[in-house]
């Protein structure tokens, strides 16, 4: 019964993982347009489908513990989902656990790699902003017209386009 109820939690994880894949690619387009409202939207459906990830994790480790009792483990031993396949011994069983772990290997490898494209482009999109306001803020070492320079600069004189000193 335990193992029934894990393979439905792995199902469960699975659907979660795939709806983040959902929400990390409409991040991506949102860095992409440069669109902050829908970005810091995503973020916060993000922050919620990680919460209920963990929440759905949790249950998993329970019911894989309640599986290892059935089998006569007693101890809190973490094992792998393949591991847990070794005490399975109905092959159709068996095969439905391995099934649904490779999908959700796949899904969560999907999800590796979007989330490391997505953090790439927010790495350069934030390069970007910072060079973007060192130009802006940059003053040149001289000014263009000729000054003699034994003379001395009069009056009160900016170090760029902003006055940082507040």
């Amino acid at each position: 019964m335990a193992l029934k109820q894990l393979i439905g939690q792995l199902e469960q994880l699975n659907r979660s993982h795939l709806e983040m894949i959902e929400v990390a690619e409409e991040k991506k387009t949102a860095v992409i347009k440069n669109d902050i409202d829908t970005f810091i939207s995503t973020m916060n459906r993000e922050s919620k489908l990680l919460k209920r990830i963990q929440g759905e994790d949790e249950r998993r480790g329970e019911l894989a513990y309640a599986f290892m009792q059935e089998r006569g483990i007693k101890s809190r031993l973490k094992l792998t989902i393949a591991e847990i396949s070794r005490l399975v011994f109905d092959p159709d069983e068996k095969r439905e656990l391995l099934d649904v772990h490779a999908r959700l290997s796949d899904t969560l490898m999907r999800l590796k790699q979007l989330n490391d494209a997505n953090r790439q482009l927010i790495e350069q999109a934030l390069s970007f902003i910072d060079f973007s306001m060192e130009l802006m803020s940059h003053r040149p070492e001289q000014e263009a017209t000729y000054q003699h320079p034994a003379a001395q600069a009069y009056g009160y004189s900016r170090s760029g386009m902003f006055d940082r000193r507040g």
